[in-house]
């Protein structure tokens, strides 16, 4: 049994390299012959030759079938997914729990998942198994990116809840018998013609500040300093016509 169990991790193994190759656009007589030590189909011997087809049958064969699993996993991850986005939390476990089952724990897809089903356990109440599972993958998990998540959401778990004082509790009142205060015919609001802002006339400097652009060859520095002048006079002046 144990070497069976080995020689099935084998063409498991083989068939992932056969897909890869395939994916990466290489022969599958060329990928065949890597498999058996060869550096192309070219070298092959004639027994080699003879089995060669049986073979990419063979691996061929695995390889959807690790394909077909793989997909049923991701449906059973992406459902758990589903449900834990639309507030179906048991449900979301469930799910959770079986893509594991299939997946296994240590690759990254089953990080992913655990992650997931830790989630799933604070929602529906389950925190200690949340946070059992969190020092879990911080621990045992291969992948590095795994344990950080972990550890990062534990520290969330575990951070203290600080209490609320009644004085710090927003009470929203709740407003009752409000239709009675509300008059039986509500009256038409009528729009009042605004009045028109009486004109009045600008005094000589106003106009001159609005209308006045300084010249592109003059420095400004010597611009305002002669603009104030000028201003200055304007102002006396229009002071004087209006004692007039």
């Amino acid at each position: 049994m144990p070497a069976a169990g080995q020689d099935n991790r084998r063409l498991q193994q083989a068939a992932k390299d056969f897909e890869q190759g395939l994916s990466e656009g290489l022969d599958e007589d060329d990928i065949v012959a890597l498999q058996l030590g060869k550096q192309s189909a070219e070298e092959l011997s004639d027994i080699q030759e003879r089995y060669k087809e049986r073979i990419k049958q063979k691996l061929a064969e695995q390889a959807e079938e690790q394909r077909r699993a793989k997909e049923r996993k991701n449906l059973k991850f992406t459902q758990g997914k589903l449900a834990y986005e639309r507030g179906r939390y048991p449900e979301s476990v469930y799910a959770f729990e079986r893509a594991l089952d299939d997946e296994g724990p240590f690759s990254q897809l089953g990080g992913e998942i655990q992650l997931w089903l830790a989630l799933a356990y604070q929602a529906v109440g389950r925190e200690e198994d949340c946070i059992s599972l969190y020092k879990v993958l911080e621990k045992t998990h291969p992948v590095r990116a795994i344990q950080k998540q972990a550890a990062d959401l534990r520290y969330i778990m575990e951070a203290p809840k600080l209490p609320l004082r009644p004085d710090e509790k927003v009470n929203i009142p709740v407003l009752t018998g409000v239709d009675r205060y509300v008059p039986q015919r509500t009256p038409i609001a009528r729009s009042r013609p605004m009045p028109q802002a009486s004109r009045v006339k600008k005094s000589m400097e106003e106009e001159f500040w609005e209308n006045y652009r300084p010249p592109q060859w003059v420095s400004n520095r010597y611009v305002w300093v002669a603009a104030t002048i000028l201003a200055v006079g304007l102002a006396g002046y229009s002071a004087y016509v209006a004692n007039l």
